[in-house]
Formats: C-alpha cells, sequence, structure tokens
C-alpha cells in the first residue's frame, strides 16, 4: 500500500523528536513492504532551524514547506532549495494536503 503522511512540527524543541518519527515511520513502512511519500511542514519557531547552513534536511527523501509567516516571524527570508520551499501559510498547506487524503501527524 502507498501512505502520504503529513507532519506537523511548531517547535524547535521538537526537532530531535520529528527526526525519530520520520526514521521509526521509514523502517516500519520498509519492514511491511508498503511506499510512502512524506512531507513536513514547519511552523513556529522550529523554522529556525533553518538559519545559515545548518539544514540536515536538504536532500532528504522528504518534502518540507516552511511557514512564511513563521519565517517573518524569526526575521529570516523565505527557502527555496531543493526539497525545501516556503509556503504563504503553514495551516493553509496543512488543509490542503489533509483534502486530498495525506494522514496527519502532529509531533507534540
Amino acid at each position: 500500500m502507498h501512505y502520504k503522511v503529513l507532519f506537523r512540527v511548531e517547535k524547535y524543541d521538537l526537532l530531535e523528536k520529528l527526526k525519530k518519527k520520520i526514521k521509526n515511520l521509514n523502517k516500519y513502512m520498509e519492514d511491511d513492504g508498503h511506499t510512502l511519500d512524506i512531507e513536513v511542514v514547519f511552523s513556529g519557531d522550529v523554522v529556525k532551524h533553518f538559519q545559515g547552513d545548518r539544514n540536515d534536511f536538504l536532500g532528504e527523501d522528504l518534502d518540507i514547506a516552511l511557514c512564511a509567516n513563521a519565517l517573518k516571524a524569526e526575521s529570516m527570508e523565505p527557502i527555496n532549495n531543493d526539497n525545501i520551499r516556503t509556503v504563504s501559510a503553514g495551516i493553509g498547506e496543512i488543509i490542503e494536503k489533509k483534502s486530498q487524503g495525506w494522514i496527519e501527524f502532529t509531533v507534540e
């Protein structure tokens, strides 16, 4: 079966938890023979992870959506590079993806 999973993270201190959840999900899907698309919507202060050159999500097999409102709140410019893109609003991206059948998982 093919799954489309939308991770949502809003707090910087949950970044490591997000990485573990993605790793665990990928392993589960692989072990059970499923295929998977993953998008991660970053909003809130977690977008500051993308400041400067520190970017361990670049080139990953993930689609990264950064909330423009959150970037602005952190005095950051929009980012569009490889698998990372800026969307006008994180909540809008989530609603759109859910209307397309994506399964949402909020990292809390």
